[in-house]
């Protein structure tokens, strides 16, 4: 039994130090890098709230001193000689990592990543701007890290392992504790799994990126390389700039006023997955969602808007950042791309808007944390901010009725004016059950019509509110519900067609603008109303600017591409490079060309970020 313990304490100890070995470096990390005084409660709150990622790494690499253990069930395994290699790895690994985001850091302002690897071919140019004492001090550190953790290391590791007489419970107890590496390395049973943003928890960067484990984000950054600025290639710079002429062309000039003061309070409600296929107003099924017609009747109703894409994590950014949509990357899932794109929230933060960010699921997900505090929210507000009980009203987190009750509330509460709170809804996705039976007979309608009575609701009630009179509340999809109804096929040019509605006392009065326009111009739209500078939004465009001469709605989606203008409709296939719709076949080679030059643009742009 003395053997059996002997083992299960080995693997323990082997686990532990490491994450105190994290810990330490991390404090390293902020003593050395910090621009401003920090207390030991910043200190600690970064420790603790990076402990998922450190607990990855650790997990991964203690699986192979656990396979040892689990074979010296068997055998005899002399595990201080075989582990002379692998702990000696994985300390300068590990070393080697801290050291180089310790002095990285100043520099770039990220967390170590997979870029670096960019600049191996050249170690000249890289090196350039350093001294030799420079380059030689930090591989004297290096040296001196990895020498303490490989000592640590190899001291808890035991000289060998017996075979147990108690095979079966050495077994169990193993493969429990193999169990319990996978969740750490995963980030636990919850629908989202490890990624950067989980560890994100404050206003300031710095202490985000602290919190952050410089393995992991290397290890997590190298699935996601990709040469950008090469994707999609299909024109030179002199035919690209001729297609791209006059695509983008719109400023702040305010010919059209639609607010009755500069500066309302705003709200922006993004609906998840609300087609104008589930709209009447807007040429959908009718009853499904008749507060939503109601409010559009007194609202600036934008009714031949598009979504820019198919996901909920490509919409938040198309919406929010005013950036156009890629087929098969999420920019969100970049966390050092992400945080260099503009965002409404720090335009509005810049003219003294305090930003709020509410959503009832796991705001993990996706990397969904990170962009927002890179991006100029204050505050965050999910999941684990409400109660057990409402946590599991929805398989996705907290059902509407209740965020919006939480909605409700964050508005009375926020005393200082102007404030911007932005809110992600969530029930209206599978599985499709909600607290609601108003369409029996489909369950998707049904979904959609309880968003809908909890808008109802919550417009009523804040009508009646003292704050009514100077809020702005914008409504707007992340994206379309699929092949719902039947035939929104791709073949349907209308398929991705989305409410994007402006109300609330702000309003001048209510109006129709039927003008072509996607999501991703609700940024340089609202904030030319704010009379606010939008030449950060390279893709989004003022739709009521005088210079917006040339309407299109573009829309990506894996692995392909839509395109609408005056003349039609094309969808492009990308696995193919071949044209599946071109509706009417005038004008199609002239949508294809220009489409094309936004997606390579976009690219192009993207891998400068």
């Amino acid at each position: 039994m003395e053997n059996f313990r002997k083992k299960i304490i080995y693997l323990l100890r082997y686990y532990i130090v490491q994450l105190f070995f994290f810990i330490l470096l991390r404090m390293i990390f902020m003593s050395v890098n910090s621009t401003e005084e920090y207390t030991l409660t910043d200190y600690l709150e970064s420790a603790w709230h990076g402990i998922p990622l450190d607990a990855a790494v650790a997990g991964y690499i203690t699986v192979i001193p656990l396979l040892l253990t689990m074979v010296s069930t068997f055998v005899y395994i002399p595990m201080r000689k075989l582990l002379i290699v692998y702990n000696l790895f994985a300390a300068i690994a590990i070393s080697l990592a801290f050291i180089a985001d310790i002095t990285l850091y100043p520099f770039w302002e990220f967390k170590l990543d997979a870029s670096f690897l960019i600049y191996i071919d050249s170690p000249s140019n890289a090196f350039a701007s350093v001294s030799t004492s420079f380059i030689v001090l930090r591989i004297l550190m290096a040296a001196a890290l990895a020498a303490a953790l490989y000592s640590v290391l190899h001291f808890v590791s035991p000289s060998s392992l017996r075979p147990t007489k108690h095979r079966f419970l050495s077994l169990l107890t193993t493969t429990i504790i193999g169990g319990l590496l996978f969740l750490a390395i995963r980030g636990g049973i919850g629908e989202s799994t490890n990624n950067i943003g989980k560890v994100y928890y404050s206003e300031k960067t710095f202490l985000n990126h602290s919190a952050v484990n410089p393995v992991f984000s290397f290890i997590y950054s190298l699935g996601k390389r990709e040469d950008y600025s090469e994707a999609y290639h299909f024109y030179n710079d002199e035919e690209l700039d001729r297609c791209m002429q006059g695509m983008f062309s719109s400023n702040s000039a305010i010919v059209d006023t639609l607010l009755r003061n500069r500066r309302p309070n705003i709200i922006t409600i993004i609906l998840e997955g609300m087609s104008s296929a589930l709209i009447g107003e807007l040429g959908g099924k009718s009853n499904i969602t008749p507060n939503f017609d109601n409010i559009i009747k007194e609202g600036v109703i934008f009714s031949n808007c598009h979504a820019n894409s198919y996901r909920t994590d490509r919409g938040i950014i198309s919406s929010l950042s005013g950036y156009a949509s890629f087929p098969k990357t999420s920019v969100m899932k970049s966390p050092v791309k992400s945080r260099n794109l503009p965002s409404l929230a720090s335009s509005l933060g810049k003219a003294g808007y305090h930003n709020t960010f509410l959503y009832g699921g796991d705001i993990n997900f996706t990397n969904m944390k990170s962009y927002l505090y890179s991006t100029g929210y204050n505050k965050l507000i999910a999941d684990k901010d409400f109660t057990l009980q409402q946590q599991e009203t929805h398989l996705w987190g907290v059902t509407d009725h209740i965020t919006f009750d939480s909605l409700y509330t964050i508005v009375q509460n926020s005393a200082e004016s102007p404030w911007h709170i932005t809110y992600l809804t969530l029930s209206s996705h599978e599985p499709w059950t909600v607290p609601y039976n108003r369409i029996p007979d489909d369950a998707i309608a049904n979904s959609f019509a309880y968003t809908d009575s909890c808008i109802g609701n919550f417009i009523g009630r804040l009508k009646k509110s003292d704050v009514w009179d100077n809020t702005l509340v914008i409504f707007i999809a992340d994206h379309t519900l699929a092949r719902y109804p039947e035939r929104r096929e791709g073949d349907d040019a209308m398929r991705n067609k989305i409410p994007f509605l402006l109300t609330g006392g702000a309003i001048r009065e209510a109006r129709d603008i039927p003008i072509l326009c996607n999501q991703s111009d609700l940024p340089a739209t609202l904030l030319a109303q704010l009379e606010l500078p939008i030449d950060d939004f390279t893709f989004s465009r003022n739709i009521l600017s005088p210079t917006y001469t040339y309407p299109f709605a573009y829309h990506t989606f894996n692995n392909g591409f839509s395109y609408i203008d005056s003349t039609g409709y094309t969808l492009y296939d990308l696995d193919a490079y071949v044209p599946v719709i071109e509706q009417p076949a005038m004008g199609a080679e002239e949508r294809l060309q220009r489409a094309k030059a936004i997606l390579q643009t976009t690219y192009k742009d993207f891998s400068k970020r």
